[in-house]
């Protein structure tokens, strides 16, 4: 049986030295609020304690504490410390909590050194608020804006207004020279947003956006990865439900599988999502959509049994957290990821693509063997562009070959 670690005030006075000391009971609170077991709990107490007697002698007070300072202690104290990423990962704990106590000031945002990176702050907040796009999705554009802006001021000047059409195409050959077609494509489609975002700004006097040169792709060229019916079952035998961690895992998996709910879906779950009356989910998808989606009979009693009997007690409203303390909400759409591979092996799957769209990807091709069109397929999976679900038409190569003309001077 493990014990959680809920000590009472007085068990915390003996620690309660230095300029961390008035903050100590309100960390333990948290520790305990957060699942840990008793020793780790104890453990995390004590590191903060031999932090607080290190300022005490260095004469330092809450308010001068931030990561720096905590670099400084970890550096000088490592040998009598825990290992020196579970130090780290409990004081960045502790500086969070204490800026939400308003214990300390706030983390200070660095004042971007150059005009590249006020501006690439300024695109970030512009995709966020103005695009609706999630905060995963910018990785991709981000990218692509400083790419371009170094190459072309790379003494780290940025004038926009001195862009030209020329600048444009010359990145874009530079740039797509050493990637792939996906790649290339991608890198084009987020120089647009980006140079479309400047005209927005008034950053550039000429729209740029045309400039941009057409990545040869065909958007059909390839199949996309899937499993078999019986092969998707198997996966989702492969989790152990006599387990905590097996019984949030295979709920996540039945709710890639039979829904095609995307990683950062499941993710961004929360229980008010969840209507158990009219047996339906809110699903909060790309660009800021929200579309309400039946909820099936497995599926139901997946999520039931994991939110009465494997849930940790926590006062977040998302559906599924960690299994480990602290019990936080999944960081994001990596780790339904992690759990679509683990799967995998435990299932010994062998599979080129291992995320969650593997799912997807499998629940639209059952649904086409099954004779579903492809309106009804891009409807199940939300798609907002009818030919975004015509890859599909390719997967079933044995209704294909059916259709094939003869070669001809080839045998009757």
């Amino acid at each position: 049986m493990v014990h959680r670690f809920n000590p009472r005030s007085g068990d915390l006075q003996f620690l309660q030295v230095g300029p961390l000391a008035p903050h100590l009971i309100g960390f333990a609170a948290l520790l305990s609020r957060q699942g840990y077991c008793l020793a780790s709990g104890w453990g995390k107490i004590r590191l903060v304690a031999q932090l607080s007697k290190w300022m005490q002698r260095r004469r330092l007070a809450p308010n001068q504490l931030d990561e720096q300072r905590v670099a400084v202690f970890l550096k000088t104290c490592r040998r009598r410390i825990p290992p020196h990423a579970a130090g780290r990962a409990t004081l960045a704990l502790l500086l969070r909590y204490l800026r939400q106590s308003n214990a300390i000031p706030a983390r200070s945002t660095p004042i971007p050194r150059d005009d590249l990176g006020l501006i690439e702050r300024e695109y970030k907040d512009f995709l966020l608020r103005e695009r609706g796009l999630m905060p995963a999705s910018t990785k991709v554009y981000l990218p692509v804006a400083r790419r371009f802006l170094a190459h072309r001021f790379p003494a780290g000047k940025v004038r926009p207004k001195a862009l030209r059409a020329s600048d444009v195409t010359n990145f874009v050959l530079h740039d797509s020279s050493h990637r792939g077609g996906q790649s290339a494509h991608l890198t084009a489609a987020a120089l647009r947003s980006f140079l479309g975002f400047l005209v927005q700004q008034g950053r550039v006097q000429t729209n740029l956006v045309a400039a941009v040169p057409t990545v040869a792709r065909s958007r059909l060229a390839g199949l996309p990865r899937f499993l078999e019916a019986t092969q998707v079952e198997r996966v989702l035998r492969s989790c152990d439900q006599r387990k905590r961690i097996g019984k949030r895992n295979y709920a996540i998996l039945l709710l890639l599988a039979r829904l095609g709910l995307r990683g950062g879906e499941v993710v961004a779950l929360t229980l008010d999502d969840i209507n158990w009356r009219a047996a339906e989910l809110q699903i909060h998808g790309k660009g800021a959509r929200v579309d309400r989606l039946p909820l099936p009979q497995d599926v139901g009693q997946a999520l039931a049994v994991y939110l009465q009997k494997a849930r940790p007690a926590s006062s977040s409203r998302r559906v599924f957290l960690q299994s480990q303390a602290p019990y936080e909400p999944l960081a994001g759409p990596c780790c339904i990821g992690n759990v679509v591979q683990a799967a995998l092996e435990r299932a010994q799957i062998r599979s080129a693509h291992r995320g969650a769209h593997l799912f997807r990807h499998s629940l639209a091709t059952t649904l086409l063997r099954n004779g579903a069109s492809l309106a009804q397929i891009g409807q199940v999976l939300r798609h907002q562009h009818p030919q975004t679900t015509e890859i599909y038409a390719k997967v079933d190569l044995k209704a294909l070959r059916t259709l094939a003309m003869p070669w001809p001077g080839g045998a009757l």
